[in-house]
């Protein structure tokens, strides 16, 4: 006995839509989120031809040649590697403007979870600087070794946002115990 075929569905084609321009659409340009190089974009040449102009790479392993090892080991091949610079380019600006913007520091943003931070106040509540202890605590559920927590509760410090919040209510119950009572 054969096999059950599976059947398909005849599907029909639809005279509403223009596959052709559809995937025109979809092939497109691509956005362009540096406003540098979008600025200098020429909408009627190539992608290589735009980069060119503007002085960098399309393709590095074209523009950096690194040698085969096979061949350096041999001895056919200098190790030095050189660079194969043609022209200037026309559009230097681009590039001007991009280094520009490199050398700008940017804050770095440390961020910890709400989940992560709350288990860095409870152990420093609780054991203070006693790391192994903090290691053998029930809450350790993923059973982080002292080392991991010491570097848990340092990059916690180190977060002034965080830290700030949990010093100032040190502080506050500090101040409570140490008011005589009535």
């Amino acid at each position: 006995m054969g096999k059950v075929r599976k059947q398909k569905r005849h599907l029909k084609f639809n005279y509403n839509k223009d596959r052709k321009k559809n995937w025109k659409k979809a092939k497109g340009m691509p956005v362009i989120k540096c406003k540098e190089i979008k600025n200098a974009w020429d909408e009627g040449k190539s992608l290589t031809q735009n980069l060119k102009e503007m002085g960098i790479s399309a393709d590095p392993n074209k523009t950096l040649k690194v040698p085969r090892s096979k061949a350096v080991k041999m001895g056919m091949m200098n190790v030095e590697m050189e660079a194969e610079i043609t022209k200037t380019p026309i559009k230097n600006f681009v590039m001007q403007e991009l280094e520009e913007k490199s050398k700008i520091p940017v804050a770095k943003k440390m961020s910890m979870s709400d989940e992560d931070a709350g288990f860095c106040v409870y152990l420093m509540d609780k054991y203070g600087e006693d790391y192994k202890a903090m290691s053998r605590d029930e809450r350790n559920y993923y059973q982080e070794t002292p080392k991991q927590i010491q570097r848990k509760i340092n990059r916690f410090k180190s977060i002034p946002e965080m830290y700030r919040v949990y010093a100032e209510a040190k502080q506050g119950e500090a101040l409570i115990k140490q008011k005589p009572g009535p």
